[in-house]
């Protein structure tokens, strides 16, 4: 009876065995359907999106630098000014009641007249006293007195001179100018205030070129290069439009509690297609390379040292290791291991084993 159980354990070991042995040999013989590619070249750098806004380099004020009562806010041909109005560097904008000015500059004219009349005067004494004294006909206190009259006459003249140009420079400033080209964003004062010193009239925004600020990670900031990092970005107002800009600056100081570094970038805005506020994201290309080779990013198989590519020679996948570099969409760089002419699995290569039988699926 023993000898039979014995036996019976036999057949069944080796039974199981040829199981074991036969698998492996029916999946080589199997034949999986895959697609194909062929490794790629292009640009491709890594890649960082922030979102951020559009800002004005200027938004101002506009106060008058001389009080009096409003009698115009429109331009020198008459064209009123208000919200939205586009405005240029020196042009007038809005003009203060300018009589009372006037009257000062005339008062002002009269005293240098006076001043240099009393300069000549005590020019020709203290020439008169020093001929004299020279003589023996006067004396150093006489001397001494025209030559005070003469400093004092002098001084007066600076004065009256000094008073003039600020007459004329207050009259000047009942014309209210704009500072620098931009748009009119808000209008404060209209015709018959009173204006003081701290009266604002307008707000202006300078428009035509704007800033654009994000807030990146303080890991990237030795990857950052003013002038060159390229930044593509894309305003809210316009999803479908992709503007290509270049890194102006980085600012100096990292923000400690987000750790986060601001950089800036410059938009010319000549026709006013942007405006300040508004919302745009930033894809900033970090580590551009060029020509390089890549493939879809789906192709390979990650494993715990590294990741394989299936490569197909003669009808079988070859199970081939790579080494891969940056990201980006939905490609990714190859630096060893492929060529340009290699064919290799894009689906189906989960399933697959090193040597297995492969058919390319073929289109429709």
């Amino acid at each position: 009876m023993k000898r039979i159980i014995m036996a019976t354990a036999i057949l069944a070991a080796a039974s199981c065995a040829m199981a074991q042995e036969e698998q492996p040999l029916e999946q080589m013989e199997k034949t999986y359907i895959i697609r194909t590619t062929t490794p790629q070249r292009r640009s491709i750098a890594e890649t960082v999106s922030q979102t951020g806004s559009l800002e004005a380099p200027s938004v101002v004020q506009i106060l008058p630098k001389v009080g009096g009562r409003l009698i115009a806010t429109s331009n020198k041909d008459g064209a009123k000014i208000t919200e939205g109005t586009r405005v240029s560097k020196g042009e007038i904008i809005a003009r203060i009641e300018a009589s009372d000015y006037a009257a000062r500059l005339e008062v002002a004219r009269a005293g240098l007249a006076y001043a240099k009349a009393s300069l000549d005067d005590a020019q020709k004494e203290f020439n008169r006293t020093e001929a004299l004294l020279k003589v023996n006909t006067a004396t150093e206190q006489e001397a001494d007195r025209a030559l005070a009259n003469l400093e004092r006459a002098k001084a007066a003249h600076s004065e009256a001179e000094a008073n003039l140009s600020l007459a004329q420079i207050n009259l000047e400033e009942t014309d209210i100018r704009a500072p620098f080209d931009g748009v009119v964003s808000k209008k404060h004062a209209y015709v018959g205030a009173m204006l003081s010193q701290a009266t604002p009239v307008y707000t202006i925004t300078q428009v035509d070129k704007l800033r654009i600020f994000f807030d990146v990670p303080t890991t990237i900031f030795s990857k950052l290069v003013p002038g060159e990092t390229q930044i593509a970005v894309t305003v809210d107002a316009y999803p479908e439009e992709k503007l290509d800009l270049k890194l102006f600056s980085v600012h100096p100081v990292a923000s400690g509690v987000t750790r986060t570094v601001r950089i800036e970038l410059h938009l010319d805005n000549p026709d006013g297609k942007y405006l300040p506020g508004m919302y745009a994201k930033g894809e900033i290309a970090l580590n551009r390379r060029e020509n390089a080779l890549v493939i879809p990013y789906t192709s390979f198989v990650s494993l715990i040292n590294g990741a394989i590519v299936y490569k197909v020679e003669d009808g079988h996948a070859v199970a081939t290791e790579v080494k891969l570099g940056i990201r980006h969409d939905e490609v990714i760089e190859v630096l060893e291991g492929l060529d340009d002419n290699d064919v290799i699995v894009s689906a189906g290569h989960h399933r697959l084993s090193d040597g297995v039988k492969v058919s390319i699926e073929q289109a429709n």
